[in-house]
């Protein structure tokens, strides 16, 4: 089993690439695409999914939809030996704190504190590939579920990976790219993290993502700026899925999205912002790197050749994702990280728990029944 510091891969790189240097020789940025609009499809929420078969999670590691299973049940170490790489064991330990409703006995717990443990400073990660049924890896469309609780001391987090990731070709250890636009031939990334837990959000790479100031670089992309804030709750377990679509060579329709306790976000009126593709949602402006799902104001766009920011026109549909320009980029690796950077003053613990990786919406564990 290959250890992989989730520092090098977030945070070194992007150091040797000039703190985020822009990649001028990339193509459009999505704010420059224009589609036409469309409404936002229908797609499946709450206890609908294939988790309502399976109270529990008991046996949904059965299931022809599903691909990969993580009960987080028995030792660190037979944990750890379900993942092709593992960083974190010195600050990992079983816990009786189960999800409410669960089939299994424990969870994951990992403790961060003051000064290290045993000489590992960072947050703790796991990482693999994902083989399809024709004996390679990766899939087109793939939904990633999981639950997670924060104590109520936790610091706030560089960066959290439920990351859907595809690299071409697929490694067996998670690649660097901090502050760097991909191209469409080798590798995108995207995951929904909490940041300073005052709301969620993507924190997506692919060769679409618009620059920023002050040099036009190019850092996760965000999809819901401008809408009511997600306070990332502590002291409680959520459940967490998302979703990435992969789209057809030569077009944008490519998709993601992501539910929270079975419910897609929306805003003060009523409508989704954490589903996007191509022509929904059906109007928003850039700014910068930054969608704003509903405004109709002129946006801002990074201009590569006046090294600087420009108005462009705001209030149209969501361009959609050109995730890659190959058929073999597809969906074939996932990382579950919590990546620390600054020091730890107190002890920042998260529990893990019901880990499932699907080719169809999963869904909330449906409680045992009695």
């Amino acid at each position: 089993m290959r250890l992989t510091h989730v520092a090098v891969a977030l945070g070194l790189v992007a150091m040797s690439t000039a703190y985020g240097q822009p990649a001028k020789e990339a193509g459009r940025q999505a704010s420059a695409v224009q589609v036409q609009p469309v409404p936002t499809p229908a797609i499946s929420e709450g206890n609908t999914g294939i988790a309502a078969r399976y109270p529990g999670d008991v046996g949904i590691e059965n299931d022809p939809d599903v691909v990969f299973v993580e009960s987080f049940e028995g030792s660190v170490d037979e944990i750890c030996s379900h993942w092709e790489s593992a960083a974190g064991k010195p600050i990992m330990s079983k816990s009786d704190d189960a999800v409410p409703g669960s089939g299994g006995r424990q969870s994951l717990l990992l403790t961060r504190v003051a000064g290290g443990t045993d000489g590992y400073m960072d947050g703790g990660n796991f990482y693999r590939r994902i083989k399809n049924d024709k004996g390679g890896f990766g899939y087109d469309q793939l939904f990633f579920r999981f639950y997670m609780k924060f104590n109520e001391a936790h610091a706030p987090i560089h960066h959290y990976g439920s990351g859907l990731i595809g690299f071409f070709p697929p490694t067996p250890w998670a690649q660097g790219g901090a502050g760097v636009r991909p191209t469409g031939e080798t590798r995108w990334t995207t995951q929904v993290e909490p940041g300073d837990f005052s709301t969620w959000d993507f924190y997506s790479y692919w060769q679409g993502m618009g620059g920023s100031p002050p040099r036009g670089q190019t850092w996760g992309n965000a999809f819901e700026i401008g809408v009511p804030p997600r306070t990332v709750a502590k002291g409680r377990w959520i459940c967490l899925e998302i979703m990435a679509k992969m789209n057809d060579i030569g077009d944008s329709n490519g998709q993601q999205a992501y539910w929270l306790d079975g419910r897609l976000n929306r805003n003060q009126d009523g409508r989704i912002t954490s589903y996007l593709g191509k022509g929904f949602p059906s109007v928003g402006t850039w700014t910068y790197d930054k969608f704003k799902p509903y405004a109709t104001g002129r946006g801002i766009a990074w201009d590569y050749q006046q090294n600087k920011g420009v108005g462009i026109e705001g209030g149209r549909p969501f361009p959609g994702y050109a995730w890659r320009n190959k058929p073999e980029l597809n969906i074939n690796a996932i990382w579950l990280y919590r990546y620390m950077s600054q020091p730890e003053q107190g002890t920042s613990k998260v529990w893990w728990d019901h880990l499932v990786v699907a080719k169809k919406y999963i869904g909330p564990l449906t409680p045992v029944r009695p």
